[in-house]
């Protein structure tokens, strides 16, 4: 296919991290037109269109659908949740309205939907054959806790899986902890910053006081100027953080492991609670691509009891492993 061809299946079909191609753009494509709104820089969807060669695109009430043969994107004005291809992502900014015409931020234009379209223009990206995997809590700190166990072992033994998985890859792992110890989140930062040339992964399960909430979600850190998605984490300091430096990979690794994960346990009817934001301590401070991925909810009665059982464990786990395989895929 040409280089200025609509698709490029050679990315994220291939590798299956959103079940469509990687939109792929001549490289002298021109920029995009920058507008001011409420003090901030927004594009307007009709240069998204533009851009990224939607043939399609259609603002109908608050629904704005970008679409080509076999890709679409969409989202509503006023929100803040963008869907690719069935995978959601939380933006850091809700899309905006002037004139009858949507406005995208830039900030994540560039901070999340272009590393998505576009993962082969992500620049100076390494190539890894390690990977860091952090199962979360652990001795003291059981974490979240459910009818059926706690997030320490689910994390640890869904963590164990991964390491088998990707060790009959030829990856070779990293692991912050093998067994039930307690091993502090600077610790666990610098256990992977030994290793540069990786990715990190820091697995977990999730809590809430409304025992209904269920569902997968991925967090990858947010970026520069831009808040948590997490409401009770509207954090004040929205400074760099080192981890920033893999804006880019973040995002990309973010939705090959939570796009695999979803699709590895579909027969089990998963909630997509998206691809978020936050500024975790442990992706906050690595130097590598990393995201921490929330594997379900403890207490939920359903999911629980799934999550507490080695297959489903397992399923996870080979999610995990799909999607690392197609992030480095899809980079090269």
């Amino acid at each position: 296919m040409a280089r200025s061809g609509i698709m490029n299946r050679r990315h994220w079909l291939r590798t299956a991290a959103l079940g469509a191609g990687a939109l792929l753009l001549p490289r002298e494509a021109a920029a995009w037109n920058v507008v001011r709104h409420n003090d901030r820089d927004y594009v307007t969807g009709r240069d998204v269109a533009q851009f990224y060669r939607f043939p399609e695109y259609r603002v109908q009430g608050n629904r704005v659908t970008f679409r080509t043969a076999d890709f679409w994107m969409r989202g509503t004005i006023g929100g803040h949740e963008l869907v690719i291809r069935g995978v959601k992502f939380i933006l850091s900014l809700p899309i905006e309205s002037r004139n009858g015409e949507a406005l995208f931020s830039r900030l994540d234009l560039v901070k999340l939907v272009d590393p998505v379209l576009r993962p082969d223009y992500i620049r100076g990206t390494p190539d890894f054959s390690t990977v860091v995997i952090d199962p979360g809590h652990g001795g003291h700190d059981p974490g979240a806790r459910g009818p059926f166990g706690d997030e320490k072992t689910f994390a640890l033994r869904t963590a164990l899986q991964l390491e088998t998985i990707l060790r009959s890859l030829r990856y070779q792992v990293v692991m912050t902890r093998s067994d039930d110890r307690f091993v502090s989140l600077s610790d666990r930062v610098a256990i992977a910053n030994r290793h540069p040339r990786s990715v990190f992964i820091s697995l977990h399960f999730n809590d809430a006081a409304n025992r209904s909430a269920r569902g997968i979600e991925t967090f990858a850190l947010a970026p520069e100027g831009a808040a948590s998605t997490l409401r009770r984490w509207r954090e004040d300091n929205l400074d760099r953080r080192r981890g920033n430096l893999r804006d880019a990979e973040n995002i990309a690794l973010a939705t090959a492991a939570h796009s695999g994960s979803l699709r590895q346990v579909a027969s089990h009817n998963p909630v997509d609670r998206g691809i978020k934001r936050a500024r975790f301590t442990v992706i906050s401070g690595i130097a590598m691509p990393g995201i921490l991925f929330e594997g379900g909810f403890v207490r939920h009665a359903q999911e629980g009891r799934l999550i507490s059982t080695p297959s489903y464990q397992r399923l996870l786990a080979q999610g995990l492993a799909a999607g690392v395989r197609n992030y480095r895929a899809a980079l090269r």
